[in-house]
């Protein structure tokens, strides 16, 4: 019979047995896939991998550089005897681009900074840094940041290339960014710059590029170049920076001396200026030595000498001119160039918007320092731009500085303008600033000339936006004010003023001044005879436009004025006219209207067009008067007599027939006006001016 409850008692003690069982069985087994997963890991170099087992299950860790890599670790390791399933627990490291890395050496201290690819990777690396130079301290070997992205080729090799090229230097750096590779920092002497040159263009392993090499050579103070041009070649003296510029260098000299042999004696150095401007600079004096068959140009620092002997004027032209375009950042400071004979000797001083320009020849350096001072005292804070050369074969240094200067005063009067010279004639041209100046100018050039100078002028009035002129006729007279084109048209206005405006006072405050629109002077004086037929009124140009407003002498007059100035304005002129009739005069006797109609005709001329039968409008004015006069005694007949000593009987008649025709279109009656010959009155118009030629006279009956 079955003892259960003895059986019972024995369970706990026989579960202690089978689980120390399995616990002591189980270790060895997991010790033995351990090791041999790590054995397998490393030969197939996936040492990032890591497993740990959990009985026959193996657990899998680590950061892999690419999934390619995960999925071989985890078939490599199913594979193994006696795995019976693999837990991927393994993560991708994080990509970087550019995968970049940098060495920075200073004195006895070398930094690592960037990623690398793997743990070993970053043993290998620290042991080439380790191995750098004696007594170096090596930092940042432990940051490093392993990632992916590593280019393709031997990353640790060009790694350890780099730091080997930065224990030749007491300070530098080596960047790698994806397959590029840079370094800098400074040669400690000559021999050792070409050899680091030398060894990082030649030796950089494959699969990586030099992006930038920028070792610097020693550094020189000052830093001087020079190339001399002799028959048999040109020879190249001093430091030159870099030994890409060699290569452009002699590139420059082959063109602007062709065919000569090169004396290359040049050094490579530090302490030039920035390369590219210096190679601006040294192609500049190279250009100039190229017009110098026997010459020299150097280089000190941002300075530029230029020397030799002009073979002919065109060379000696282009050489000065040279001077104006000097690279930006250089100076030249020695120009000892010999200047050939100039023929003909010409020189000038142009003052525009942006300053003063001198340009042509000076007769010494004196004589144009001179000229310089006379350009800053007449004209300062203007800005100046001194391209004036030195030559032979013109005036007097005293009597060219005396006749430069001369024009330079004028100069300085005007707003652009010239004064150029040419041997001994002097001519000054240009825009005054204002009417002022202008009258001053022309004054101090009617005067005599510079002593042994031809002097020529042509100054031009100022001018002027918009072009108002004014023609304003009151009580007091005639007012002109504005502006008129020339001296001769102003005469011609006033002139014109004082005839027409029948003896009454002209107040002219006008000025000269250019920019009058086309055909201003005729429209001037079509308005200034419209102007003449009122009691008061204003006749007021602004350019192409007029206005005329005022008080006209009768009715008929307003229609008759707007049509008149209508046709008579030259195209592209607008006309605006607001005119109102003036008060009629006030009623008087025969007598009175006879002095009143006198007193006109001693003051105005009737004149007719072409000799003939036509009035000129500019009568219109003196026959409104007339009209105006003869309106005050309308009871009395107004007689049209004409003597004819010259005219024929025809001709006479029909010019009082004109004037007949006139008044009555003036509002004058024609019963009150009548036309006929009285020779004991023609006698009587012997007053030169009272009535006119061919002597016509009004008598109120």
């Amino acid at each position: 019979m079955c003892r259960w409850r003895a059986w019972w008692k024995g369970l706990p003690a026989l579960a202690v047995l089978a689980a120390a069982a399995i616990f002591f069985g189980r270790a060895p087994v997991e010790h033995d896939l351990t090791s041999r997963a790590e054995a397998l890991l490393s030969e197939i170099g996936e040492s990032w991998a890591h497993a740990r087992f959990e009985g026959r299950s193996a657990v899998l860790e680590g950061e892999a550089l690419s999934e390619e890599a995960r999925i071989k670790v985890r078939a490599e390791l199913g594979r193994l005897s006696g795995v019976r399933l693999v837990e991927d627990r393994t993560t991708l490291l994080p990509e970087r681009r550019p995968f970049t890395f940098g060495a920075i050496r200073d004195g006895n201290k070398l930094h690592l900074e960037g990623y690398v690819p793997s743990n070993y990777a970053r043993r290998r690396i620290a042991e080439a840094a380790a191995e750098m130079a004696p007594g170096v301290v090596v930092s940042g070997d432990q940051e490093l940041v392993r990632a992916r992205g590593v280019p393709a080729g031997d990353f640790i090799g060009v790694v350890a290339f780099g730091i080997r090229q930065l224990a030749k230097m007491p300070s530098g750096r080596i960047t790698i960014s994806d397959d590029a590779f840079s370094i800098e920092g400074r040669a400690p002497d000559f021999t050792t710059y070409d050899a680091l040159e030398v060894t990082v263009r030649s030796e950089l392993p494959g699969d990586f590029k030099l992006a930038r090499f920028a070792v610097l050579p020693p550094a020189v103070s000052p830093f001087v170049w020079s190339a001399s041009r002799e028959p048999d070649g040109v020879t190249l003296s001093g430091y030159i920076p870099l030994g890409d510029a060699r290569r452009s260098l002699l590139d420059m000299v082959r063109a602007a001396v062709p065919g000569a042999a090169i004396s290359d004696r040049l050094r490579l150095a530090d302490g030039a200026p920035q390369t590219e401007g210096w190679l601006k600079a040294v192609s500049f004096a190279l250009g100039q030595l190229g017009r110098l068959p026997n010459g020299k140009v150097s280089l000190s620092g941002t300075t530029i000498s230029v020397e030799g002997s002009a073979p002919d004027f065109a060379a000696y032209d282009a050489l000065a001119g040279a001077r104006r375009s000097v690279p930006e950042g250089y100076t030249l400071t020695r120009f000892a160039v010999e200047p050939p004979t100039a023929n003909p000797f010409i020189w000038s001083v142009q003052r525009n918007a942006n300053g003063v320009r001198l340009t042509g020849y000076a007769p010494s350096e004196d004589a144009k320092r001179l000229v310089l001072d006379a350009v800053r005292g007449d004209l300062p804070g203007v800005p100046l731009s001194d391209e004036m050369r030195i030559a032979s074969g013109g005036p007097a240094a005293e009597a060219w500085v005396t006749a430069t200067a001369f024009g330079i005063d004028q100069l300085s009067k005007l707003l652009t303008g010239a004064v150029r010279g040419d041997g001994t004639t002097l001519s000054v041209s240009g825009e005054a600033q204002d009417s002022a100046a202008f009258n001053t100018v022309l004054a101090a050039l009617a005067q005599s000339p510079p002593r042994g100078f031809t002097l020529r002028a042509d100054v031009r009035p100022p001018v002027v936006s918009p072009y108002v002129f004014s023609l304003r006729k009151d009580a007091d007279g005639l007012t002109i004010s504005g502006f008129f084109p020339s001296p001769t048209e102003h005469e011609r206005l006033v002139a014109a003023a004082k005839a027409q405006f029948l003896g009454a006072p002209v107040n002219d405050v006008s000025a000269v001044a250019q920019g009058a629109p086309q055909g201003f002077t005729a429209a001037a004086m079509a308005a200034m005879r419209q102007l003449s037929r009122l009691e008061t009124g204003e006749a007021r140009f602004d350019d192409g436009r007029l206005r005329v407003t005022g008080a006209a002498l009768y009715p008929a007059a307003v229609a008759s004025i707007r049509s008149t100035l209508a046709s008579a304005l030259p195209s592209g002129f607008s006309l605006d006219v607001g005119l109102e009739v003036a008060a009629p005069h006030p009623m008087v006797d025969r007598a009175a209207c006879q002095k009143a109609i006198d007193e006109l005709l001693e003051k105005g001329t009737i004149a007719f067009l072409d000799d003939g039968t036509r009035i000129d409008p500019a009568s219109y004015g003196l026959l409104d008067h007339v009209a105006s006069v003869a309106a005050s005694c309308p009871d009395s007949m107004i007689e049209i007599a004409v003597r004819q000593p010259q005219a024929s009987a025809v001709l006479a008649a029909g010019r009082a027939q004109s004037v007949t025709k006139y008044l009555a279109g003036a509002g004058i009656a024609p019963d009150r006006l009548a036309t006929g010959e009285r020779p004991a009155l023609a006698a009587q118009a012997t007053v030169p001016g009272r009535i006119g030629e061919p002597g016509i006279q009004l008598i109120v009956r």
